[in-house]
């Protein structure tokens, strides 16, 4: 195991402690609605007021926790919640490109889930991929250890409640079972969408201008990525031969 996959273990405290609720991200769209939309009653709409007001919005925002939000609106599915914290938040003030503390980044999440809408949307505003994950194999084995992770946590949530019966630290317990049963789902739904994913289709049109005495300019078009993965990086690879043998440089 690499040095950059062992940084990924989640602390002691990490492990024992209930993941964030699954309704958050609900609640911070319903708060961050009646804020942004006022009298207004569509997105579109509420992008339209100036940028006084968004700069006033984010004064009253002080105790906010942006990354946090992004985590769970991606989590969620929730486009809307997702839209509204990028137009009242930069990148920066969201960290939008920090892991959290399983080494996952907003677009890990949304690609792995299949959510291509959110995962265009990060990627216009210049989201990237965890920078943990060197090889395929590493992304594969790191989903298995969270997957495993929530599911002992699962198991052993599950008996404690079932032995202690109906006391004030079991609802608490249940509460916390409930949360984690839902985690696990999210990630054998992450798991599952990484096994699937297939190649995307050839880009086409590929062309080169010349720019400099040093220096080529390649330009191309997307390939349609409909029920498919999207894609967040090209490689583009040079030879001075016709059947790039040998490579003369490549670039991601």
């Amino acid at each position: 195991m690499t040095q950059q996959m062992q940084n990924l273990h989640l602390s002691q405290s990490k492990k024992h402690s209930a993941p964030s609720s699954p309704n958050a991200a609900k609640r911070l769209y319903r708060n961050l609605s009646e804020k942004l939309k006022g009298s207004h009653s569509s997105f579109d709409e509420c992008y339209f007021k100036t940028r006084t007001d968004r700069l006033s919005l984010r004064k009253t925002s002080v105790n906010f926790q942006g990354n946090e939000a992004m985590f769970e609106a991606v989590e969620q599915q929730d486009l809307d919640a997702v839209q509204l914290l990028l137009y009242q938040y930069t990148p920066e003030e969201l960290d939008l490109n920090t892991p959290n503390s399983e080494g996952l980044t907003p677009l890990d999440i949304a690609i792995m889930t299949n959510n291509v809408p959110i995962a265009r949307i990060l990627l216009r505003t210049g989201a990237r991929e965890s920078p943990h994950f060197v090889s395929r194999e590493s992304r594969a084995m790191h989903l298995n250890t969270l997957v495993q992770e929530a599911q002992d946590r699962v198991s052993e949530l599950s008996a404690q409640v079932e032995n202690e019966g109906f006391t004030l630290d079991n609802t608490e317990k249940e509460k916390q079972l409930k949360a984690w049963e839902w985690r696990y789902r999210l990630y054998r739904r992450m798991k599952t969408g990484f096994e699937h994913a297939r190649p995307p289709e050839v880009p086409a049109n590929a062309c080169l201008m010349v720019t400099s005495s040093t220096s080529l300019t390649v330009s191309f078009q997307e390939p349609l990525s409909v029920n498919a993965a999207v894609v967040t990086r090209y490689k583009v690879e040079w030879s001075k031969s016709k059947d790039f043998s040998p490579l003369a440089g490549e670039i991601l």
